[in-house]
This record gives structure tokens, sequence and C-alpha cells, in this order.
């Protein structure tokens, strides 16, 4: 192994090994919803800021949103804390509002989360969460040739990841070179645009907008036996 990445290990430390380490925190938690003071402005902010700065007019972002992933299930929905539609692909983005050290944890699924007393909490992957909103969108914009991402960014201080966490984990300073990088591997690929009008019709055509959408979701989650992890 890299010496370097090592060195990154062994300074964050081994959540493995951790002789206080607890249950993962997302199945206890409540269902609370997103707005603001909670970190998805800020994050939604960053992304709006970068897209700009990388020269990306035609883009639309939407901000604390129900998707309705399942239609006809016991539990149809995700919500969403951002969604960004741009020329080169759809986003969806999760603003973590979590602190501490975090690292992978003991599978691809869970975070290690170390907090300033040195105690460790597992908490779901924000790619997880997200893995049902991403296939359903996925599947919705096949025929526009759209790529669709899970993208997660650090929305509360301090938080430091850990160097082998996923690529789509990033910190808010991480977002530029991030997307820089998805904007020069579509240029170079000479895919057809996306029609960022077309995409998002489509997009809202399975959102659920209602006012009451938000405590409904709430209500199925806080029944659910998985409660936190497909939230």
């Amino acid at each position: 192994m890299n010496i370097l990445i090592q060195a990154a290990i062994d300074k964050i430390g081994d959540p493995d090994s951790a002789e206080n380490a607890c249950v993962t925190v997302d199945e206890k938690a409540p269902c609370i919803l997103t707005g603001a003071g909670t970190g998805t402005p800020f994050v939604a902010d960053e992304f709006r800021q970068t897209l700009d700065r990388l020269g990306i007019g035609d883009y639309v972002l939407r901000e604390r949103v129900i998707l309705i992933h399942a239609p006809g299930t016991r539990f149809p929905t995700t919500k969403l804390d951002v969604v960004a539609v741009t020329p080169f692909g759809v986003f969806v983005v999760v603003a973590m509002k979590f602190g501490g050290r975090i690292a992978p944890g003991p599978d691809a699924d869970t975070l290690s989360v170390i907090n300033e007393d040195g105690e460790t909490v597992f908490r779901t992957s924000p790619v997880r969460r997200q893995a049902a909103a991403v296939r359903c969108l996925r599947s919705l914009l096949l025929q526009h040739a759209c790529t669709v991402e899970s993208v997660a960014v650090a929305a509360t201080f301090p938080c430091a990841l850990h160097p082998l966490l996923p690529e789509s984990i990033l910190e808010a300073a991480e977002l530029y070179h991030y997307l820089r990088l998805r904007t020069i591997r579509f240029f170079s690929s000479k895919q057809r645009h996306v029609s960022v009008a077309r995409v998002i019709d489509v997009i809202e055509s399975r959102l659920d907008s209602r006012p009451e959408a938000f405590d409904e979701h709430c209500v199925r989650m806080s029944a659910s036996p998985l409660r936190g992890r497909g939230e």
C-alpha cells in the first residue's frame, strides 16, 4: 500500500478496531425534514456557484423534493436534497449533515464517523441511501441518453474525509474539480448535449409536489424496519 495512503489511514484511525463503536445511528434517528439551516441550501449554493464558475449557463436545480421512485409499493418515495440537471448529466446531490472524521465502514454501504471524543458511529453511506432514486432516474431518462450520478457533499464542519472514501463523497472545496472532470469527460466523448428542459420535465413528472408530501414520507419512513437506509 502506498505510504501516503497508509499514513492517512493511521492518522484518521481504524474504525473497525474502535472499542466504543456504536450501532448504525441512521436506524435510530427520526425522519427530519431538510430545510434552512440543515445544510441543503449551502450545498445547493455550492453546486450553483461551481456550475457558474465552469461557465455552464444552462442548468436547473431543484431543492428538497420528494421523488416517487416506486409507485404502488409500501415505501414509494425518496427524499432528495438537491437534483441538478446539466447539459452533461443529472446529479442527485446529498447534503451530508454529519461532521467529524469520516472513513469507510465495515462494508460498502456504511460509513464510520469518529467524533471529537474518539467515539465511532456507523452511518448508512449517502451513495447507498440514494441508490433507489438513481436507479429510477436512470430508467426514466434512458431514452434521453442522460447519465445520472449520486454525489454527497459535506455540509457540516469540521469534517475530515478519509482518502479512500468513494470519489463521489466530497468536501465542498472538491466540488469544482469533480465537476470539471465530468465536463472534460463529456466534451471529450463528443456526446450530444442533454436537453435540460426535457429532462427536468421528465423528473418533475415523478415528484410529489403536494404540501403534505414531506410529512407523509416521514411517517412512512419512521415505520420502516430499515429506517434511515432508504430515505
